[in-house]
């Protein structure tokens, strides 16, 4: 009788699988509640007041307007079109560069191992450093262009630095600093391939592009759109590389929404503005990874 209930008490004092799971959960919940939620909150909460610090802070109550305003703003309709823009050439350019060279590195080759640490060299740079080192690499007086022209004798500068390739100059930066990556875990993927399938296509005589169709790439497509939903947030929310490269010019040819907003907030000091521009953004954010999914990832984590 003792036994049987000293066995009830222990067996009722142990955490079933669900409690378990649940006391691991709420540390990670309350830091996002306090991380995620609050600055959410309180941005929403910014987006209905007209914030005012000249003369004294003062923030009134304007409800919707501040959407509206946005709506009206052909400055911000600008800025979504270069985001929308500077996004799609950045995740092409990614995918192709980074499957290109997942390709290149599987291939067997001498001293494969530092070809591979030098191709994830730059994954390592910040976004930050690698607008500086674009923006040497394209300017008129230290640009790689204006270097080829005088060894070719040309004694004319190049300045890619232009209102016509601004956008695609930060696509090709963008996938040069992300492009390592994907190459890293698509080659880790196709490590994972079967041996004989390759065999199998040797046998059937299979060409290059074929091989690389029906045996290479089926393993790789739901690698590739996780990526493509990774580069397209990162790319439509991404501003210190375009601020350290070209400052949203020449002009406002580069001006991507994020530093419309920077602009907005915090060199007008339009705080109400602001957050409700940003907000735009997140539901931009938002609808382009749910359209996404609906394309393409839906067909394959079926």
């Amino acid at each position: 009788m003792r036994q049987n209930r000293a066995s009830l008490v222990r067996r009722t004092s142990e955490l079933t699988n669900l409690q378990f799971a649940l006391l691991l959960a709420v540390p990670v919940v309350c830091f996002l509640i306090l991380v995620i939620a609050y600055p959410l909150g309180y941005a929403l909460w910014l987006s209905l007041e007209n914030v005012q610090f000249f003369g004294g802070y003062q923030a009134d109550f304007v409800g919707l307007a501040n959407y509206s305003d946005v709506l009206n703003d052909s400055a911000f309709w600008h800025s979504t079109w270069i985001s929308v823009r500077f996004t799609a050439e950045s995740v092409i350019l990614t995918l192709l560069v980074g499957m290109g060279l997942a390709l290149i590195l599987n291939r067997p080759m001498r001293g494969r191992a530092l070809v591979r640490a030098i191709v994830i060299l730059p994954w390592a740079v910040s976004p930050y450093g690698a607008g500086i080192v674009f923006q040497y690499l394209v300017q008129g007086q230290t640009g790689l262009a204006t270097a080829i022209a005088y060894l070719l004798g040309s004694p004319n500068a190049i300045n890619l630095l232009t209102q016509r390739w601004i956008v695609e100059l930060l696509a090709i930066g963008n996938a040069w600093n992300i492009a390592p990556l994907l190459a890293f875990f698509l080659l880790a993927n196709m490590a994972t391939t079967p041996r004989r399938l390759y065999d199998l296509a040797a046998i059937d005589r299979m060409k290059r592009w074929e091989i690389f169709r029906h045996v290479t790439l089926p393993p790789l497509r739901f690698t590739l759109f996780v990526f493509t939903c990774i580069v397209m947030v990162f790319s439509l929310r991404v501003f210190d590389y375009v601020y350290t490269m070209s400052r949203g010019g020449p002009g406002d040819a580069s001006e991507v929404l994020t530093y419309q907003l920077y602009k907005v907030s915090f060199q007008d000091l339009n705080l109400g503005y602001g957050a409700a521009m940003s907000f735009y953004l997140l539901g931009l954010i938002l609808i382009s990874t749910a359209l996404l999914y609906v394309l393409w990832g839906r067909h394959e984590t079926q």
